[in-house]
């Protein structure tokens, strides 16, 4: 939220401006008020504003000279209201730097059309700080990537380690993996997705001062190194620092993220490895569901020696499925399930391998580009019904239906040639644009992952979905415009836009004239 200060002599006028809009909707809020100049200029000292509405003519300190004193120990942006009569006065505050100015009284839409333009401004800005700090780290982030990776060789680490300003003599290291949920929906515009998952990294950050180092793994992805004495570095310390972590991004950005937990270990050699097990955590989600800390996956203890014959059946019937061959993957299926009964497989094992089958295959669909979403829904319960299962039978008819829907989502994916789909897709966006419609929706209906139908589209087009939904909607707009003598808000609902302020400024920058102008040259 952008923090307000207004001002004004006439404590009616503060009022009335204070409740004629909902502030927050627009990311705002009033944190103060001041009936002259030199009462503000005291606030804007000892407090931090995003924005000043004021007042010109005020007792004491008026809203001119206000502005001109600020000048010298803030930037924060100063709008003026002013009536008809104050038109010279208005001038004279443009030109000590003020941002814009409303005539009074003021008008509910000239005011929210102005604040959303100065948040669009003020969002900019913040991007563009945030880009040039993280510039710094650039560097830093590439060698910690490269550190979890186990890309660095040995006779550079300590060279490297230096660089990062990290201890070689922690007695445990520990890697944690944060998924950005909200950027897998994949219905934020770009810029909020990029000042949120900023937000989300100054979080986490703060949250492990002192005690870890925090970079960017991916877009969707932000990796957390701990270090620090074993009595603090157990399983359950880490579970711990996950669940502080998912807490402060949901509290302070509104924002749901899902941690992977790796083990601790002993060496910064062995880093790759806590890494690899977050890793693998963090495949879990498709089961556990988003905004939950996820702990390293089931491993065979020491002393427990599985059949060879047991992994190897379990590859097989993997990699049948991989392969979209339906049948042999049943028969490996069959296989693997006698190789249970004829070893006397616990029934906890053998669940265990039906899950971390389900988290394999999950992967796999998401890597070919084949829509996950309705066979791995957390909401389908999977988890919990495996485990009520009481029967190998049943288990084995369970794993056979899900193989099944995988192998036959796969094979569509395939069949169907990147054109043909661009063309389903344009298709669809051509029915639907007087409606809500986003990528994650055309994606479920065509079967497919919405990230990768995304890259697809735009590849194969040169332009983002998004961008393809609103030059259809505009050329619509100008048909309608030019066609018809329907009301430009009749036309604005009828190409999918429920706000009109939004579609003339949409309008207007698609084509460079207003709706006015556009019909006028009929």
């Amino acid at each position: 939220m952008y923090d307000v200060l207004i001002v004004d002599d006439e404590p009616v006028a503060r009022q009335s401006l204070r409740y004629l809009i909902d502030w927050e909707e627009l990311g705002f809020t009033v944190k103060g008020e001041a009936q002259d100049g030199q009462q503000a200029l005291d606030m804007l000292r000892d407090n931090r504003y995003a924005l000043v509405l004021t007042d010109i003519r005020m007792p004491v300190v008026n809203g001119l000279e206000m502005a001109a004193a600020m000048q010298e120990f803030t930037d924060t942006p100063v709008v003026i209201l002013s009536g008809y009569d104050d038109f010279a006065y208005a001038r004279e505050g443009l030109r000590l730097g003020v941002k814009e100015y409303l005539l009074k009284p003021v008008d509910e839409e000239d005011l929210i059309a102005l604040l959303k333009k100065l948040a669009a401004g003020m969002r900019e800005q913040q991007l563009l700080e945030k880009r040039q700090r993280l510039g710094l780290s650039a560097g830093r982030d590439q060698l910690l990537r490269r550190l979890v990776h186990g890309q660095i060789a040995p006779r550079e680490l300590e060279e490297q380690l230096r660089l990062l300003g990290l201890h070689a003599k922690e007695e445990r290291y520990a890697c944690l993996l944060l998924e950005l949920d909200f950027i897998a929906d994949g219905e934020m515009p770009d810029r909020d997705t990029e000042l949120m998952r900023f937000a989300i990294r100054n979080i986490a950050e703060e949250v492990t001062n002192g005690s870890g180092y925090v970079f960017e793994e991916s877009e969707e992805r932000i990796g957390v190194l701990l270090g620090g004495p074993a009595r603090g570095m157990g399983l359950d310390d880490c579970r711990q620092w996950g669940e502080r972590l998912l807490s402060s991004a949901v509290k302070y950005a509104k924002a749901s993220v899902t941690v992977g937990i790796g083990g601790s270990v002993g060496s910064v050699a062995d880093i790759k490895q806590s890494w690899s097990e977050a890793e693998e955590a963090l495949d879990g989600k498709f089961l556990s569901g988003t905004g939950t800390v996820l702990l390293p996956r089931w491993k065979a203890e020491a002393g427990d020696r599985e059949p060879d014959a047991l992994r190897a059946l379990e590859a097989e019937a993997l990699e049948m499925a991989r392969s979209c061959r339906r049948t042999d993957t049943i028969r490996a299926l069959g296989r693997l399930w006698e190789c249970f009964r004829t070893e006397q497989v616990p029934e906890s094992r053998a669940k265990m391998s039906v899950l971390e089958l389900f988290i394999q295959l999950f992967r796999m669909m998401k890597e070919q580009g084949a829509s996950h979403d309705r066979l791995f829904d957390p909401s389908l319960g999977d988890y919990e019904r495996i485990m009520r299962i009481k029967t190998m039978d049943e288990l084995l008819r369970f794993t056979e239906g899900k193989c099944c829907e995988v192998v036959d989502a796969m094979q569509r994916t395939k069949e169907v040639r990147p054109n043909k789909i661009v063309a389903e897709v344009k298709r669809i966006v051509q029915e639907q644009y007087g409606g809500p419609i986003s990528l994650r929706e055309v994606a479920a209906t065509i079967y497919m992952n919405p990230n990768y139908l995304g890259k697809l589209f735009k590849a194969n087009t040169d332009q983002s979905f998004n961008d393809y939904v609103l030059q259809v909607r505009m050329e619509k707009a100008k048909e309608l415009l030019l066609h018809t003598d329907k009301k430009v808000y009749e036309i604005a609902q009828e190409v999918g836009f429920s706000e009109l302020d939004w579609f003339y400024k949409r309008f207007k920058a698609y084509t460079g004239v207003s709706t006015g102008d556009y019909r006028n040259a009929r």
